[in-house]
């Protein structure tokens, strides 16, 4: 009997180091994640241009900003914007000066957006009059998420812009029909 108590001891210690492992790994990663964030792509509409926009995302670990960054992308090129749709860390998302609508996405972890998405923030220098929307994925809708959202982004103070709109993305919304009602609002 004693034995078996030791081995199920053990055991159970294996499973919480193991548990532990994998959570350490996954906050490492949900940041690390930014760095694959490289590429860029240019959409040109198919008629007038109406404006430029910038889509800037953090695909984090499930790439589910990285979709949705596609969607409003293609949602805005469809309205008339000539769209760069950029991964956080590449060279396009840099520069942040004559476009009329910047769109940041990125995961939100434990109720907090990427430290890479908060740096994009704090660094952004938009033209004067951009538009800038904000949109975060996570797991779970909380009946606070907006105010919730409003606090994860933290703007410097001193800051010479605001932000128009921000929304959440949760797993089982539909994609498009939340990314195109977040567009609408932003473009209002």
């Amino acid at each position: 009997m004693g034995l078996n108590r030791v081995a199920k001891f053990v055991g159970i210690g294996i499973v919480l180091v193991v548990v532990i492992i994998l959570a350490g790994a996954g906050f490492v990663m949900y940041d690390v994640m930014s760095y694959t964030a490289t590429g860029s792509q240019t959409l040109n509409p198919s008629g007038n241009v109406v404006g430029n926009a910038l889509v800037v995302y953090d695909p984090g670990i499930t790439g589910t900003a990285k979709n949705a960054s596609a969607v409003i992308a293609n949602d805005l090129q469809a309205k008339g914007y000539k769209v760069t749709l950029a991964g956080i860390k590449s060279t396009e998302a840099a520069t942040t000066s004559g476009y009329d609508v910047i769109v940041i996405t990125g995961p939100v972890y434990g109720e907090k957006i990427t430290n890479t998405v908060q740096s994009y923030l704090n660094a952004l220098k938009p033209s004067e009059n951009t538009k800038i929307g904000v949109l975060t994925t996570g797991g779970v809708q909380n009946t606070n998420d907006t105010v919730l959202i409003q606090k994860e982004v933290n703007l410097p103070s001193g800051s010479t812009f605001k932000i128009d709109d921000i929304m959440k993305l949760v797993s089982g919304n539909d994609v498009n029909k939340t990314t195109s009602e977040f567009v609408d609002s932003l473009l209002k």
